[in-house]
């Protein structure tokens, strides 16, 4: 029985050796065919980077439905694999709270090879925990692999990156150096006002409405403009498409929420509620403008001109209300190249030249603008080829790729330079739009590759497909240059991107902002003035509780060093 023993514990040694030893042979044939194509192509020759398969995750509010349904099997996914070797599979539970989702995953520590989250600036929700993160060690540090790249080392040119991306998101002095975020949609350089799209942002009106009444909408400056308009609307007693009675004004378009575009003239107009006013730091609830807006919206709900559900309605109905023209007014809608459905069944204009509280009537924009962000997280082996491989996605090769095609059955060239779909993909686009992501893997390219962008110098147009479907964008280009919009641009920080910097007052006063628009909703359908004001007391008092006198002090600071790096404006939204 001991010799049985013996032997058989002599033979699981020798297993376990011999599994050990397969182990690191697989693991050196693994590594060594990463590094070597078919065509015996090394790792940086020609294109190829590496013969690997990468998994990333999306936490970006059920964006997983414009994947294509093979992301490995396309024939631009294996065209991309062909020229480097290099395969892309990105997971989305199509949540509808993608910060929800991100927070989990960092506190598990249940991360792919790479991930995607949104943030279109530092002020974001998403910002805090994402810093937390990479603070703690979980992500990989990306500032040496951007020094061998051929599109994304612009990164590491300060003219290229707007200041907030710069120094609150890549670049940040807290980082020491370190870059652990790659911001995206971010503009080539030299581009001009003709290489943007403008989605005019703000307050829009039903097309008809504003013919019937002889009105320019570009006209409407005041918030007694607004007022006036909206008594004559009432008085006109319009019907929506299905023949029923309107309501004047509705919620946004994708449902209730306080947009301060409805009281333009009034509001400091900035996602964060601080402006500078006479040279001071304050909290808009600290000023005259805040007593106003609520005024001004009392106003509008006893005359009956705005639904009581503006600040509550979910997004279903709200835009099914729109698609109908069950409202002439919208606080806060935009245009988007690709999602014109509702204005073609009910045509709106843009009334987005109010003035702010400055007397500015001129549409703020950021002079270059990033939106989402990819990390690379540090349990992620060879972070270095998914590095490369992003700058090839973003090189004009790459790009025309997951833009256009394959060329020849995709896309051709005309003698202008200009990218033409083939009739294959018209009929496609014309006849079943959703599989388009299946034959151009636009969205699943553009997660890793959209940077560096300049549509107009690259494929000859501003919008892909303008020129093989000019009648299908007329429309947006008509709205998008409607009343010869006046643009200024600001490079700065948004009050927010500064709370992390204070730590001591952060927990305490960001939850007192973010009631904020709660304060409001509550004080507009407060009995009168009087309940009103007591209401935005009772909102000062926690804010002073919370700490704002400090953190404006500490934002008086950077504005008095250096007044353009706090700049406020970002958009619409509280």
């Amino acid at each position: 029985m001991k010799k049985i023993t013996h032997r058989l514990s002599f033979t699981l040694a020798l297993m376990l050796i011999m599994v050990t030893i397969l182990s690191a042979c697989s693991s050196d044939t693994n590594d060594a065919a990463s590094t070597v194509a078919a065509d015996g192509r090394k790792s940086g020759e020609n294109g190829f980077i590496a013969n690997r398969d990468v998994t990333g995750r999306i936490f970006l509010e059920g964006d997983g439905a414009q994947l294509p349904d093979d992301q490995v099997n396309n024939p631009v996914a294996q065209k991309i694999k062909e020229k480097t070797g290099m395969t892309m599979n990105w997971q989305s539970s199509g949540a509808a709270d993608g910060l929800q989702e991100l927070t989990v995953a960092l506190a598990t520590g249940d991360l792919p090879d790479v991930i995607e989250a949104y943030l279109d600036h530092g002020g974001r929700p998403e910002m805090p925990v994402l810093l937390k993160a990479a603070r703690e060690g979980m992500f990989t540090d990306l500032r040496p692999y951007l020094e061998n790249t051929k599109v994304l080392k612009n990164y590491l040119d300060p003219d290229f990156l707007p200041r907030d991306t710069r120094e609150n998101i890549m670049f940040r002095p807290d980082f020491d150096g370190k870059v652990y975020f790659i911001h995206m949609n971010i503009p080539a350089k030299n581009t001009t006002d003709a290489d943007r799209i403008h989605y005019r942002g703000g307050m829009w009106i039903r097309a008809d409405i504003a013919k019937a009444l002889n009105v320019d909408p570009t006209s409407i400056k005041t918030q007694d403009d607004l007022f006036n308009l909206a008594m004559k609307i009432k008085a006109g007693n319009f019907k929506d498409n299905n023949g029923k009675p309107i309501t004047v004004i509705g919620p946004r378009k994708w449902g209730g929420q306080v947009v301060s575009s409805l009281f333009k003239n009034y509001d400091f107009g900035n996602g964060t509620q601080f402006d500078v006013q006479d040279g001071k730091v304050k909290h808009v609830a600290e000023t005259d403008y805040a007593l106003k807006s609520i005024d001004f919206v009392q106003k509008l709900l006893k005359a009956g001109l705005l639904d009581k559900e503006a600040f509550n309605m979910d997004g279903v109905r709200a835009e099914e209300a729109y698609n109908n023209g069950s409202y002439a007014i919208s606080p806060y809608m935009n245009i988007a190249p690709d999602s014109l459905t509702m204005f073609e069944k009910t045509k709106y204009l843009p009334m987005d030249q109010m003035y702010n509280y400055k007397g500015e009537d001129a549409i703020y924009e950021k002079a270059k603008s990033g939106s989402q962000v990819w990390a690379i997280p540090a349990t992620t082996k060879n972070p270095e080829q998914i590095v490369q491989f992003a700058d090839y996605l973003a090189s004009k090769e790459g790009k025309a790729l997951w833009n256009y095609g394959i060329e020849g059955e995709d896309y051709k060239i005309n003698d202008k330079g200009q990218y033409i779909f083939t009739d294959k993909v018209l009929s496609i686009l014309n006849n079943s739009p959703q599989d388009e992501r299946n034959t151009i893997p636009y969205f699943w390219g553009s997660l890793l590759g959209k940077t560096d962008v300049n549509n107009n110098k690259d494929f000859g147009e501003l919008i892909r497909g303008a020129n093989s479907q000019p009648d299908r964008y007329k429309l947006y280009f008509e709205l998008m240059n409607y009343g010869n919009p006046k643009y200024k641009y600001w490079d700065g920080y948004t009050a927010a991107s500064y709370l992390s910097e204070v730590p001591d007052i952060e927990a305490s006063l960001k939850p007192v902002l973010d009631s904020y628009k709660d304060v409001l909703v509550q004080a507009f359908f407060a009995k009168d003035m009087t309940e009103a004001t007591k209401i935005l007391d009772d909102y000062r008092a926690q804010l002073k509780a919370a700490g704002v006198e400090q953190y404006e002090q500490y934002l008086q600071q950077k504005y008095d060093k250096d007044p353009s790096s706090v700049v406020f404006y970002i958009d619409a939204f509280f």
